[in-house]
């Protein structure tokens, strides 16, 4: 393995060197896709997780779901805090969330591997907005391929429910500052007490290392892609939704946009795109293990559980299509169909229309004030069981 790594590190700078512009040119696109998209939207994700889970607020507030929880998934009640947060920031948030609390010993080994078979998901932006309404020009698409997404995510969860994947339920050791236990106290700083500030600055180096991390893996998937396309490799690939799917195998949104220009049906477009999204490709792979740092998950154990998410999740989405076909062939054309510019007839309106009749729910699901509604319903959670006690 190390003789192979450092063969394929010597083609990479030997492809750097032969092809410099093109190199330069595919890591300008991973630096701005990072800058504009992750940064802001996963920094602040980052931080204040991070933080939330040094106070101990998920382990506090899995105590109302344990029981549910670990009877329908085998994990901790902390996990639906987790799954619903994945949901909401998207990649890689959820490995993130369980690698931080297993790395502060709150959670097994075997009990981070369970989680991460339903807690490791896009965000609803990413597939309403980015892939429903900007590339396949249909957030009714998009929506079929959420559905499918966050549903494959829960059977999954199910399906891998006690499948012992590593030997032994050990904790890891906690760091120094480990967490508080959340409402019993903790110093603004000084005195005995944990110091929240000291707690919050560990949050933002952590959260910075790993957006971080992110960028880098960004940059060598873009250039990665760009040179495989460059060198042809993909051209015998005649069928169009096949070579993105080969595509989204190494970045994911390259594999998405690739099937939305292939020109194929767009039913095999919206199952290719809900595979693509639930798998992640390695480029989200290589971001979640990094994450998952310490925890000891392999990687072909992630690869399983992502490529059965990706195989139950184009299913749903094939299930979703041919039962809309069936049930109403009138509306399917005006639904799906490309017209003119490449537009899509939304059967419901125009696009804005769709997001104005979401009202209050449209704002709670394309922003960050999805996380401080979670932070404050957490709280309240907690403070509505402290006062019963």
């Amino acid at each position: 393995m190390n003789i192979a790594a450092a063969v394929l590190a010597c083609a990479a700078c030997l492809g750097m060197a032969v092809l410099p512009a093109l190199a330069l040119d595919s890591a300008r696109d991973g630096v701005a896709l990072w800058a504009d998209t992750v940064l802001p939207a996963l920094l602040p994700f980052f931080i204040c997780a991070d933080f939330l889970i040094s106070l101990g607020a998920l382990r506090a507030a899995g105590r109302f779901l344990e029981r549910p929880v670990r009877k329908l998934f085998g994990v901790p009640g902390s996990a639906a805090f987790v799954f619903l947060i994945s949901i909401t920031s998207g990649y890689p948030m959820g490995a993130q969330l369980i690698g931080n609390m297993g790395r502060r010993g709150e959670i097994t080994r075997q009990e981070g591997a369970s989680m991460l078979t339903f807690c490791s998901t896009s965000g609803p932006l990413f597939i309403l907005g980015a892939v429903g309404a900007g590339m396949l020009h249909s957030v009714r698409a998009g929506a079929v391929i959420a559905a499918a997404h966050y549903l494959g995510a829960l059977v999954n969860g199910l399906l891998w429910k006690g499948v012992r994947s590593l030997k032994g339920e050990e904790r890891l050791q906690p760091a120094q500052t480990s967490s508080v236990e959340f409402l019993s106290g903790g110093g603004v700083c000084g005195g005995n007490k944990t110091c929240l500030l000291d707690l919050f600055t560990q949050s933002i180096f952590s959260s910075l290392k790993s957006v971080g991390v992110i960028c880098c893996y960004l940059i060598l998937f873009t250039m990665l892609t760009d040179f495989l396309q460059f060198a042809g490799v993909l051209d015998f690939i005649h069928n169009g939704v096949l070579r993105g799917l080969v595509r989204g195998i190494l970045e994911m949104t390259v594999g998405c946009s690739a099937m939305a220009e292939s020109g194929e049906a767009v039913s095999a477009q919206i199952v290719g795109c809900a595979f693509l999204i639930s798998f992640g490709g390695l480029s989200i792979m290589a971001q979640s293990m990094s994450a998952l740092e310490g925890l000891k998950i392999s990687p072909w154990y992630y690869l399983k559980i992502k490529l059965s998410h990706g195989i139950l999740a184009s299913f749903i989405a094939f299930l979703l299509v041919y039962v809309r076909i069936r049930l109403l062939p009138s509306e399917t054309g005006m639904v799906f169909a490309p017209v003119g510019n490449g537009q899509a007839i939304e059967a419901g309106g125009t696009l804005s229309e769709f997001f104005s009749n979401l009202g209050f729910f449209s704002q709670m699901f394309f922003s960050s004030q999805a996380v401080l509604a979670v932070s404050a319903l957490l709280g309240l959670a907690v403070l509505v069981g402290k006062r019963r006690k």
